[in-house]
This record gives structure tokens, C-alpha cells and sequence, in this order.
């Protein structure tokens, strides 16, 4: 997590400086928030080959994305290469399986993330929102510096992301496997949950280091909240 900091620090630093230096160019444009999120439709709609999106918890600017997503599955899935990266809390179980459902090479992985937001466009363009929802800050942005660092930063992410779409309904399809989530969310012991699963404890401690893995998770109560964020499991009644 310190190292995502240090890229969404980074893109703020450089964002700033072509706010100073190119006041009067429209590389870099400052956007009020409701501005940025009328602006994620017809940003997508002008999307010719590729489009990278990053989703952080802003509730609002999430779900301006997930319409304009689904118009455009819908409309030209096949023809639009998009991958699409989640914060957990941010993950949307049912489109997931929408994009499963179309077949059309789309990909959603999930992985946590900074309070940044970003919608990429042909690599050309890209709609930036650093920052915690109520006091985000949003600019459209075309200057080359900036735009690299939103890549990296993208590609740093998404390389170790879980793949959603090709393990969520395998998921939820197996009782074990949400079994084992709830223990974990519950934080009951290997020997107790070993006992209610009627296995030994070595293959539970497996099945755990397997969901982990595959969730990305860090610690077992981590992976126990991931499935919940992830529509995995029901929320918690706490």
C-alpha cells in the first residue's frame, strides 16, 4: 500500500505543476466534481480502441462509470478493448458477470487501492479524481507527463490484481468456498472451522491459502471483507 501512496502522491505533484505551468493550455483542465462525472459518458462514447478505467470508493463517480460501461458492452463490447480495475469496496458483482456473460474480452480485476479514480481513453486522454469522496479533485488531462505516470501507475496495479472474471462464479458455485469465507469474516479458528467443514485442519489451512491468493488478500479477515465487498457473501449483520 505504501507504494500505491507514493504513485497517487506522484500523480498529484505532477498534476499540480501543469496546473502552474500550462494555466492557459487545456493539457491539463480542472473539473468541479459533478462536472468530472457528466463528463465519464461522453468520454467513453469517444473511445476508439482501448479504455482503462480505475475505481477507488467515490460512490458517484463509480457509478457514472458503470453506466457508461454497460451502454458501451452493450453497444460495441467486441470492438472496445477495456479492462476495468477495483478497489474491492468498489466492485460491482453484477457486472462482473455481465462482461462474463458477453464473452467479448473485457476484464475486471480487483485490488486495493488509493482514493484515485481515472477513466483512460486510447491512452490519449483521461479523466483523473484524486482524493476522498467530498473533497476529490478532478481534471481532464492530455499532457504526456501526466498521462505516463496514470499508466504506470495501471499497469503497477493491474499486473497483481485479482481476476474477477475468471474466478467470481466459480465462487459463488462452490458451498466450501463460502464456507470458508465466512469463517474467515467471522474469525472462528482453523480447528473450529476444520470441524464445522469436516475436513482436517492442513486442508482448510489450504483452502484459506488458496482464497486468499486468488482475492489478493493480505490477512484472513482482509480476504473475509473482500468477499463480502465482492458480493461473494452476504453483508454482515454487525
Amino acid at each position: 500500500m505504501r507504494e500505491l501512496l507514493e504513485l497517487r502522491a506522484l500523480i498529484e505533484s505532477t498534476v499540480v505543476r501543469h496546473r502552474r505551468r500550462l494555466s492557459r493550455d487545456t493539457s491539463v483542465q480542472q473539473l468541479a466534481q459533478e462536472e468530472a462525472v457528466s463528463a465519464i459518458k461522453p468520454l467513453v462514447e469517444a473511445a476508439s480502441g482501448s479504455l482503462d478505467v480505475a475505481l477507488s470508493t467515490d460512490a458517484g463517480f463509480s457509478q457514472g462509470v458503470y453506466a457508461a460501461l454497460r451502454a458501451a458492452l452493450a453497444a460495441r463490447g467486441r470492438s472496445l478493448r477495456t479492462r476495468l480495475l477495483c478497489d474491492p469496496a468498489a466492485v460491482e458483482a453484477r457486472f462482473v458477470r455481465e462482461v462474463r456473460s458477453a464473452d467479448c474480452g473485457w476484464e475486471v480485476r480487483a485490488a486495493p487501492m488509493p482514493a484515485l479514480c481515472a477513466v483512460i481513453v486510447d491512452g490519449s486522454v483521461t479523466l483523473l479524481s484524486v482524493g476522498s469522496p467530498g473533497t476529490s479533485r478532478a481534471s481532464l488531462v492530455r499532457a504526456s507527463t501526466v498521462l505516463q505516470v496514470v499508466r504506470d501507475f495501471y499497469s503497477n496495479i493491474w499486473g497483481t490484481a485479482t481476476i474477477l472474471t475468471e474466478h467470481i462464479d466459480d465462487w459463488e458455485r462452490t458451498n466450501t468456498v463460502q464456507e470458508v469465507l465466512q469463517s474467515l469474516r467471522n474469525g472462528v479458528t482453523d480447528e473450529v472451522a476444520a470441524r464445522e467443514l469436516g475436513v482436517s485442519v492442513r486442508t482448510y489451512r489450504r483452502y484459506v491459502a488458496e482464497i486468499m491468493m486468488l482475492l489478493g488478500a493480505k490477512s484472513r479477515f482482509q480476504a473475509g471483507v473482500y468477499a463480502a465487498a465482492l458480493g461473494l457473501l452476504p453483508p454482515s449483520e454487525c
